[in-house]
């Protein structure tokens, strides 16, 4: 059931995210049963699902276990994949919220003609989770190349001059450009903050050795779109052909 629910998440053009909570709790339920405990394939789907649901911590976690399950997975190549992205959001969030054009960027964000349902607000306004019948204006810094084709990663930053990352999925990736002002309807927002080794605190403590470490948390705001209408570029609504078509093939490997 939850390999089901995650293939048509993909075949479905990765924008309903409802099929990997589906999907989630399938393999919640199937690591109850003691024989799957053992089971690498469990563990990397379901680490690949929170990978998806942006719940960083947890797929690194499902990740790593599936690798010292089985080696020959791919587990391994997906947590440093997942470390790149991480750090390379970090560097670039520190660097733009420090830039000197955010103030002359963010103050280009202009009026949008809203259905009189949505509330205009900014990230600082922003509730954990679903925010519906609100709208955020903002003003796309940087498209951020990674390894992965989804979803999409981009700096925004709204008119308070906040920065943040923002994902969307089931979208093409011509769609939205640098400098676009965009219209995001009912946004899910997300206050990412997680620690993970190899990383360093901000703080430093004092190790049960005897020596000092010094580590440092993933810290950054997100917000993610899951849906075509949810998006307004520079104040227009996207055409349907702007969505994902997406199409899936098996393979059998001996």
């Amino acid at each position: 059931m939850g390999n089901a629910c995650l293939t048509s998440f993909f075949v479905s053009g990765t924008w309903d995210h409802s099929k990997l909570l589906q999907s989630l709790k399938a393999y919640q339920n199937a690591e109850k049963d003691e024989r799957m405990k053992s089971n690498p394939d469990l563990y990397f789907n379901c680490a690949t699902v929170n990978k998806y649901l942006e719940n960083y911590d947890r797929a690194l976690a499902g990740f790593e276990a599936a690798a010292l399950k089985d080696p020959s997975l791919n587990a391994s190549e997906e947590v440093e994949k997942m470390v790149n992205l991480l750090n390379k959001l970090e560097i670039l969030l520190r660097g733009h919220s420090k830039s000197k054009r955010l103030a002359s960027l963010a103050s280009t964000i202009g009026a949008v003609n809203l259905n009189s349902s949505y509330k205009r607000a900014t990230l600082d306004a922003l509730s954990e989770g679903l925010n519906k019948a609100v709208a955020v204006l903002g003003k796309v810094l940087l498209f951020v190349k990674h390894e992965n084709i989804t979803p999409l990663y981009f700096l925004v930053c709204d008119s308070d001059q906040s920065c943040f990352v923002l994902s969307v999925y089931g979208i093409r990736n011509d769609t939205i450009k640098e400098g676009d002002q965009l219209t995001l309807l009912e946004p899910h927002f997300r206050n990412i903050d997680f620690s993970w080794k190899g990383k360093v605190f901000s703080r430093r403590f004092y190790s049960f050795f005897g020596g000092e470490e010094e580590l440092k948390c993933y810290q950054f705001k997100s917000i993610r779109v899951d849906f075509l209408e949810q998006v307004l570029v520079n104040g227009k609504a996207l055409p349907p052909h702007q969505a994902i078509r997406t199409s899936i093939y098996a393979q059998h490997k001996p």
